[in-house]
């Protein structure tokens, strides 16, 4: 018969749980030797992946000849190491307004405000477009997507 755990039990769980460390699906791949290491000899450290985060992205859904909708959307950008988030950073207005073309485009060629956003589709629409501006883009997230009506 199994017993439920005691509340000090839970506690104990959740504070490991929270302080565990969390390696981003590969994480792994980009460990190498270099000036980001620094650990104690024999210590692998692994250099987390940096993230900057895009203004969020407000376009137009059009159809026909009147707007119909909103199409709303967050990205984040991932960078392989320090100097290709400060890449990032520094060009974060043009990685914008990459993004934001992007988005009218897939906004007036495939989004309704009346059916489910192809999210695939338009981070993949964004990618090819962001990685023109920064080829060194290690990816690009979609955090949130949303097509509504006017």
């Amino acid at each position: 018969m199994r017993t439920r755990p005691s509340p000090k039990q839970i506690a104990l769980l959740i504070a490991a749980l929270l302080t565990a460390p969390v390696m981003a699906p590969g994480a792994a791949a980009s460990e190498g030797g270099g000036a980001e290491g620094g650990g104690a000899e024999g210590e692998s450290v692994r250099p987390s992946p940096l993230f900057v985060m895009l203004d969020p992205l407000d376009v137009p859904i059009v159809e026909g000849d009147r707007a119909d909708g909103r199409l709303k959307v967050k990205l984040v950008l991932q960078a392989a190491n320090v100097a290709g988030a400060g890449a990032i950073e520094t060009r974060r207005p043009e990685l914008r307004e990459a993004a934001l073309v992007a988005s009218i485009e897939f906004a007036r060629l495939h989004a309704s405000a009346s059916t489910p956003v192809d999210a695939r589709r338009l981070a993949q629409d964004v990618s090819t477009a962001l990685r023109r501006v920064d080829p060194t883009i290690a990816a690009v997230l979609l955090v949130e997507v949303a097509a509504r009506r006017a």
